[in-house]
């Protein structure tokens, strides 16, 4: 039976220097990355049904690029590969130990921030390149397991507040979907894994750049199967780990594994080549024995399609920052720059930075809030045989992606945020009620969800008849 589809993977080392700003929790004390734990990697897939031709590129980074950078890239990988750059995606591992990608509220290592991120361009672009030239005969398949290292993240504490802590009786998806991508001889090109848990196991005591659990994952499914794995982060608004907060190493490694060996579980089961095993002969022994033998469907669905469409969601408005507030956020910066010039004990440079970053926090979401009467995002949808993936770029909560999952037309649908691009949080509507971090950080109004979820099953159903 020949192959319907070619595949190509490459990857590329995007680690920062040791020394650039490491901005990434209110409540930390240092400013500068120390030392390195995981490498962080961009990886990508490309893959063509000699109609048509997608590239995803995956980077341990915490969010995708945005606005006109994601645009140069795009342009720039479709320079290199004629694959146009809508049918490019480029999502995120959402680590939060990575470097920060825009000035943070310290100087201290913002210098390096520029460089690095100008060196992404064309780092994002050579691995594609490199994915692009690597395509060969392969066939794909999709399957699904369940792991339960994630959990809600948030737990009823006080009145529309919730403390940000796993809450096992709150609504999590366990979901963790497998894509696996062989060669005409069955050996694994790649696998891609999607799974929803946010990456912040190595949270503010934590000094080193690092994947968090994403890496473990890529190397557990790597060493056990062959080819490259890809990390889809899911829809994590509200998924944590178990482990989550804890600041240690070998707690985001067993969360890794975890995730890592289910996947491989289910990979294993996955037949890339369609078909059933059927008794194709009989052997006469103690009595007559069936001998069964995987037998290829005569056609397989090796289709490769892409739609990308801006939509347009209502806002949830806010008055724009005030001068006084402005003010106020420079006098704390002012402050936290002070206490580290004298020296300050450590828990007051803690208290210091975390009233300085709330504020920059405050005033980029009030900008973000009160301008225009609607925030648009870009929603894609990738069909890859039987199989396919939704991106946005937003943090949604796991019931959003759920909800796509149980409605799509595909027998195996991954969905994710951290996609081409980044809004901010976008919680379910029930949400809004209890109050708490994310509704606090949204610029979506509660009917946002729905139309989400409305608009990504159409484009499902479409890529699916075309």
């Amino acid at each position: 039976m020949p192959a319907l589809i070619a595949a190509g993977v490459g990857r590329s080392d995007i680690t920062p220097p040791v020394g650039i700003a490491h901005g990434n929790w209110s409540a930390q004390v240092h400013e500068r990355a120390e030392a390195v734990d995981l490498p962080l990697w961009c990886t990508a897939l490309a893959v063509s049904d000699g109609t048509e031709e997608i590239i995803i590129a995956e980077c341990d980074l915490l969010f995708p690029p945005d606005g006109a950078w994601l645009a140069e890239i795009r342009n720039r990988i479709t320079e290199l590969t004629r694959v146009p750059p809508n049918h490019i995606r480029i999502s995120a591992s959402h680590t939060h130990s990575g470097p920060s990608l825009s000035p943070p509220w310290f100087n201290a290592g913002a210098e390096m921030i520029a460089p690095y991120v100008a060196s992404l361009t064309d780092k994002l672009a050579g691995t594609c390149f490199s994915a692009h030239r690597a395509l060969r005969p392969a066939r794909i398949a999709g399957g699904k397991g369940s792991c339960a290292v994630n959990s809600n993240r948030r737990l009823p504490w006080k009145p529309k507040y919730p403390m940000m802590t796993p809450n096992p009786d709150g609504f999590s998806d366990h979901d963790l979907g497998v894509i696996r991508i062989d060669d005409e001889e069955g050996r694994p090109i790649a696998t891609i894994v999607n799974f929803a848990a946010h990456p912040t196991i190595l949270a503010w005591d934590n000094r080193l750049i690092s994947t968090d659990y994403p890496g473990s994952v890529r190397r557990t499914v790597e060493g056990l199967l062959g080819g490259l794995c890809l990390f889809l982060q899911g829809a994590a608004g509200n998924q944590d780990t178990v482990r989550d907060f804890s600041c240690r190493v070998e707690d985001a490694r067993w969360v890794g594994r975890q995730i890592g060996l289910e996947a491989v579980q289910v990979a294993e089961r996955i037949e890339t080549q369609s078909g059933k095993r059927q008794i194709t002969r009989s052997v006469e022994s103690s009595w007559t024995m069936g001998v069964l033998e995987f037998v290829p469907d005569a056609d397989a669905d090796g289709r490769v399609r892409c739609l990308s469409r801006r939509i347009s969601l209502p806002p949830w408005h806010r008055e724009p920052p005030t001068d006084q507030e402005l003010a106020h956020l420079e006098d704390l910066k002012q402050r936290l720059a002070s206490l580290r010039t004298q020296g300050a004990p450590a828990e007051q440079i803690r208290e210091a930075n975390r009233l300085a970053r709330r504020a920059t926090l405050d005033l980029k979401i009030a900008r973000q809030r009160s301008q225009g009467t609607s925030v648009e995002i870009e929603l894609q949808a990738i069909r890859l045989g039987r199989t396919a993936l939704v991106g946005i770029p937003a943090e949604p909560f796991a019931e959003i992606g759920v909800r796509v999952k149980q409605q799509s037309p595909f027998t195996t649908t991954f969905f994710s945020g951290y996609t081409n691009g980044m809004t901010a949080y976008m919680p379910v509507p029930e949400a809004y009620e209890e109050g708490g971090y994310e509704v606090w950080m949204t610029p979506f109004a509660p009917e946002a969800a729905g139309i989400v979820v409305e608009e990504s099953i159409a484009m499902l159903n479409e890529v699916n008849r075309a």
